[in-house]
Formats: structure tokens, C-alpha cells, sequence
């Protein structure tokens, strides 16, 4: 075979090669936008029934880091779980990702009901290697991804039986702001 052949074979191969280099999209890449966005939810109850559901709900669901009524604001310590949206699939079961994430929630006003707004920092953890990612001492990164929001709307849901079961007559109006 002469040089130009095996120039020409070599070139044939260039797109096979380059294209087996390059991981595959994760499920997360594709979700909508709206998901990134925090999910609030708005009581008829006073601020500081609001303010006590809160903060009993998710000291219930997971550690607290802070907590600052005069603010109205909490955070979650960093929570390593299962993902519900996004799985590494081994012959035909899906096995869900392992995720860590930390909440922040607000409990202000909003045309003159208590609001609470829940922000969900989720990441998942990936080797370098299929997340195309620099080395940097560790072979596992965090990377952030958008949440499904379903944490933040049972958080929400719960907070809003823990006023009708207090109060008796409270309602929520969950505004997922889509």
C-alpha cells in the first residue's frame, strides 16, 4: 500500500475516531427551562403560622445549616441522595444517580400573603472521564443540574397540610411560576 493509500484510509477513519471520543448527552441536558426556576407557593395563613409550618417541614426532611426567622430565610446542609430524574441504565434497569443538593427557602410577602419559595441546588456526581472534564486532583466531580422540582413541591404540599391540620380552614395556592 502506498503513502497516499494509507493517508486516505487514515482520513476515512478520522470521523469514526473523533466521534467515539465524545460522551453521550446525560437526560439533564435536555430539561426544560422552567425547571431552573424556584417553585413558590402562597398560604392564607399568618406570616409566623407560615414561618413555624417551615421551619418544622424541613427540619422534618433534612439537616438545617440556617435558620433566621427575623430574615425569613433557612438553608439545608448539603443532602447526598438518589436522583429521580436522571439513571444510569445496566441491562434494562434504571438505577438512579447519586445527587447531592441544598436548599434555600424564603418566607416573604406577596400581595399581602406570606410567600415561601424554595431554591434547590442539585448536583450530580461524575467521573472526569465520561463527564469530559479536566483532571483536577479527584476522579469524581460534583456538576450542578437543573432540579426536577419535585423535592421543593412535596416540601411545599407539606407545609400546606401542616396549616390545614393546624388552622382547620387554611388553603395553599401553589404557584409554580411556569
Amino acid at each position: 500500500m502506498t503513502l497516499r493509500a494509507h493517508a486516505l484510509a487514515a482520513l476515512a477513519l478520522l470521523p469514526a475516531l473523533l466521534g467515539g471520543c465524545i460522551p453521550p448527552t446525560f437526560p439533564e441536558d435536555t430539561l426544560p427551562i422552567y425547571e431552573e426556576r424556584p417553585v413558590e407557593a402562597t398560604f392564607d395563613a399568618t406570616k409566623s403560622a407560615v414561618w413555624e409550618a417551615t421551619l418544622e417541614v424541613f427540619s422534618d426532611l433534612y439537616p438545617l445549616d440556617t435558620i433566621d426567622k427575623e430574615r425569613g430565610f433557612l438553608s439545608t446542609e448539603w443532602v447526598v441522595g438518589a436522583s429521580d430524574y436522571i439513571f444510569n441504565v445496566y441491562s434494562g434497569t434504571r438505577i438512579p444517580e447519586k445527587v447531592r443538593f441544598r436548599m434555600t427557602i424564603d418566607v416573604g410577602d406577596k400581595s399581602g400573603r406570606p410567600l415561601v419559595r424554595v431554591r434547590n441546588h442539585e448536583q450530580v456526581e461524575k467521573d472526569i472521564i465520561s463527564a469530559n472534564l479536566e483532571f483536577t486532583g479527584s476522579i469524581y466531580e460534583w456538576i450542578d443540574v437543573p432540579t426536577s422540582s419535585r423535592k421543593e413541591r412535596e416540601a411545599l404540599e407539606r407545609i400546606a397540610t401542616r396549616l390545614e391540620r393546624g388552622r382547620g380552614r387554611s388553603k395553599a395556592d401553589v404557584d409554580l411560576r411556569e
